[in-house]
């Protein structure tokens, strides 16, 4: 009489669990730190379009448009528009004009129906990675640039 196995021995199956286990210790906090990745890059995106549109709105209506953020409630808006909230996890920076700062953490990047701004620079700083997206006060442009300091 010869022994058969049709299937896996206990020790295999635990052996195997193990295995998964210790490649699911590995990938979880490496797919968090990634997925946090993802949404500070789309916050930063998020700010320079923001800001683009405010300057579209300005060129195409051929008025003064403000991009106001709230750095203490992580919100911004576009004149008055309803705020958008940006993630808490992410510390916030403005730096604007002395008469677009409305208080404490609260200002505004204004622009002219020209094209241009005052001009500005909003830091966006998160579990090490920084980038800032600048106003260039002549030309309106907006640009974005990885962040030291």
């Amino acid at each position: 009489m010869s022994w058969r196995s049709d299937g896996f021995t206990l020790l295999e199956l635990i052996v195997a669990l193990a295995i998964a286990a210790l490649g699911f210790a590995y990938v979880a906090p490496n797919f968090i730190k990634t997925l946090e990745s993802v949404r500070f890059q789309s916050a930063v995106r998020e700010v320079a379009s923001g800001l683009r549109h405010a300057r579209g709105i300005a060129l195409a209506q051929g008025r003064e448009v403000v991009f106001f953020l709230d750095v203490a409630a992580h919100t911004y808006r576009i004149d008055r528009d309803r705020p958008r909230r940006l993630p808490k996890s992410i510390e916030l920076r403005l730096s604007t004009a002395e008469t677009e700062r409305i208080g404490p953490g609260v200002g505004g990047i204004r622009f002219f129906p020209d094209g241009s701004a005052t001009g500005g620079r909003i830091v966006l700083r998160q579990f090490g990675l920084a980038k800032r997206v600048d106003v260039h006060w002549l030309t309106g442009r907006v640009s974005v640039a990885a962040h030291a300091g």
